[in-house]
């Protein structure tokens, strides 16, 4: 027989009530396990159940999920399971586990669903993944071979997590509402990091970030207290100044590109703070190859924006004087930065020169393989043949990406390391000629900050395996271009008037 609605709702209520305390009583039991493990693991706990507490108040959980892994990019705060010490220095030191994987899984797993339900192929876009799998393979196979291969497959298993970063992003940013979520949800983190970095300059101090990857977490930090260390460089979330000044060199230009996008007034000026704060980060990270990569890419935009109003001629001679303008007021008067370009630690810029030639006798010696991931520092010594013998006052690894890899995963590893590099990159290239000018301006900004970026590892060190903002911007280009390929002219919410818009106002 059936019951009446006033009849039912009294045993619904009691199932709700019950399903309640019986959550409130696993999450409680919960709690209590995890105030029991060390400090860091229960922050890990305690966010992720938090995290998918706040997913259930959203209808779209992978665009929140999207954004906070957005957001976490940028944060150098991580668990390394097994931790081991090393006498010299490391990639990483244990199983990394990175706050971005925080979001990292419940996509996958919403992604596996959807497949399920849809029936449809896990991969719909596989550029770039053949060149990546085949280096995945070779650098397995290198720290096989390696020395110490538990430091090998410690880097390894972080190269997995970045690899599986590229490949959500290249299969499922699929459509222009998520490319704008993404691009605007950046643009939030280079003003935050470069407000992060902007305090952390004016107080002298970490800003008590520590924990979240600020600088000194590696143990870099000279003196102070309690969340106040003493720093002369800013690193932001980042965990060092080289780091920083990498993210700004991927981002900044992303968005230059969009100051001469058509939007509504307040979000141009709000961008314009953005990108304000974003370039004081950089001038207070006091990173040379930063600094200077990223000067000659805001160039780059603003001559192909100008040329397209008064000439190339014009405007080459005009930005031309505008630099030399620029350069002798930044290096001609007593300033941080003057003093940085002109006066301070020359000594180890310098010393690069001999960790190179340090390098090349490595690979001359181990040329199909190298040594192993995460085993240059510790292999470099033994072919130091430099008349200051290098790596014993500076062990550090070779700050060249291209040198680096080659060193540690041969010139097997480098030409599909390379080919990859060049399928993610150069996929841009079709998107410059798209219909639709919020792609076409979003990927001239993609492929200038991604060859900033490479301009300046050729000079730096970066931590490649694990730099999570780098996997995502190759994911994010790969997935541009697919996107490109079958959206129509649509309309961005922040866009002003799409009619007054044409072909001659791209930045390239």
């Amino acid at each position: 027989m059936d019951l009446s609605w006033s009849e039912r709702e009294p045993f619904a209520r009691l199932g709700s009530g019950l399903w309640l305390a019986l959550l409130g009583v696993i999450i409680g039991l919960l709690f209590l396990t995890a105030v029991q493990l060390d400090l860091k693991w229960f922050l890990v706990a305690f966010l992720g159940a938090l995290t998918l507490i706040a997913a259930l108040a959203f209808a779209d959980r992978k665009s929140f999920f999207l954004v906070l892994l957005v957001f976490a990019l940028p944060i150098n705060a991580d668990l390394n399971l097994f931790f081991q010490p090393s006498l010299v220095r490391r990639s990483t030191y244990g199983l990394q586990i990175t706050l971005p994987y925080l979001a990292l899984i419940p996509l996958y797993f919403l992604w596996g669903i959807s497949c399920l339900k849809e029936r449809r192929p896990l991969i719909s876009s596989t550029t770039g993944h053949l060149p990546l799998f085949a280096f995945f393979i070779t650098a397995f196979a290198s720290v096989i071979l390696s020395r110490d291969r538990l430091f090998g497959f410690f880097d390894l298993f972080a190269l997995t997590g970045s690899i599986l970063l590229f490949v959500y992003v290249a299969n499922q940013v699929s459509d222009s509402r998520m490319l704008g979520l993404v691009w605007v949800t950046l643009m939030a983190t280079v003003g935050i990091q470069g407000a992060i970095a902007a305090g952390q300059y004016l107080t002298g101090s970490g800003l008590g970030l520590e924990a979240l990857g600020g600088y000194g977490a590696s143990g870099q930090r000279t003196q102070g207290t309690l969340g106040l260390a003493a720093i002369s460089r800013v690193a932001g979330t980042l965990g060092h100044p080289n780091q920083l000044a990498l993210y700004f060199d991927l981002l900044l230009p992303l968005g230059w590109s969009f100051v001469f996008f058509p939007m509504r007034r307040r979000f141009k000026l709000v961008l314009i703070a953005v990108l304000v704060l974003g370039g004081v980060g950089l001038l207070a990270s006091l990173s040379r190859g930063g600094i200077t990569a990223v000067s000659v890419a805001f160039l780059f935009i603003l001559l192909a924006r100008c040329s397209k109003l008064i000439g190339l001629f014009r405007s080459g001679v005009a930005l031309f004087l505008l630099f030399m303008f620029l350069t002798f007021l930044v290096l001609g008067t007593s300033n941080p930065i003057q003093e940085r370009f002109l006066k301070n630690r020359y000594a180890e810029a310098l010393a690069r020169v001999p960790l190179a030639k340090v390098t090349l006798n490595l690979i001359g010696d181990n040329p199909a393989l190298g040594v192993g991931l995460n085993n240059y520092t510790a292999a470099a010594r033994r072919y130091d043949t430099t008349p200051e013998q290098i790596t014993s006052v500076w062990n550090a690894p070779v700050h060249n990406l291209f040198l680096l890899i080659t060193a540690e995963t041969g010139v097997i590893g480098l030409a599909f390391f390379v080919g990859f590099l060049f399928t993610a990159v150069f996929s841009l290239i079709p998107t410059l000629r798209a219909e639709d000018p919020f792609i076409r301006t979003m990927g001239a900004g993609l492929f200038i900050g991604l060859l900033a970026y490479l301009a300046h590892v050729q000079i730096d060190y970066s931590e490649w395996t694990h730099f999570a903002p780098l996997w995502f911007l190759l994911g994010l280009s790969v997935s541009l271009r697919r996107v490109a390929s079958f959206v129509r002219a649509s309309r961005p919410p922040f866009q002003r008037n799409r009619s007054a818009w044409s072909a001659q106002d791209s930045p390239l």
